[in-house]
């Protein structure tokens, strides 16, 4: 069963590689996600705020140029899939998944994958870190990050402290 939903998993993650390299129509994203619990910003913050972990699943350049402050860049084209097989992260931790917008699809293929693998409160917000910044909530939008820091895209255990 594992090792499907693993095969099943990097299928997926490379049919959505290809769709972020063909520019379509602007569609909307699902409203719903079997196993997901979608969110809008003020639920977001609420959750940021009682301490969630914020996976941005944006390509690696758009997180550079700003990601909601304390959160973690888990790239859904190259560095997401890291969820599938890490045995450290509880899998009942409150994890708020977001990407651009409504109008982009990465936030809702990672909240499905995620929950796919076995986490258990998934919360996607579907409105995107454009939403979170235009509500003037906490953002990071320094550029200067140590790349070794960027690349690693670990999500904090407990105690660890984020980069």
């Amino acid at each position: 069963m594992k090792w499907s939903s693993r095969t099943f998993g990097c299928c997926l993650m490379f049919v959505v590689s290809l769709l972020q390299t063909v520019p379509s129509a602007a569609t909307e994203a699902p409203t719903s996600i079997n196993g997901v619990i979608t969110v809008n910003v003020h639920q977001a913050r609420y959750l940021y705020e009682a301490g969630a972990v914020f996976l941005d699943v944006r390509p690696q350049e758009q997180w550079e140029w700003g990601h909601v402050e304390g959160a973690h860049s888990l790239d859904l084209g190259s560095a997401f899939s890291q969820l599938s097989y890490r045995d450290d992260i509880d899998r009942e931790t409150p994890m708020v998944i977001y990407g651009n917008s409504s109008y982009h699809m990465q936030g809702a293929f990672a909240s499905y994958l995620a929950s796919l693998w076995g986490y258990k409160r998934i919360f996607y917000l579907r409105e995107g870190y454009f939403s979170w910044l235009s509500k003037d909530f906490p953002v990071d939008l320094t550029a200067e990050r140590d790349p070794a820091c960027l690349a690693q895209a670990e999500l904090p255990a407990s105690d660890a402290k984020t980069c």
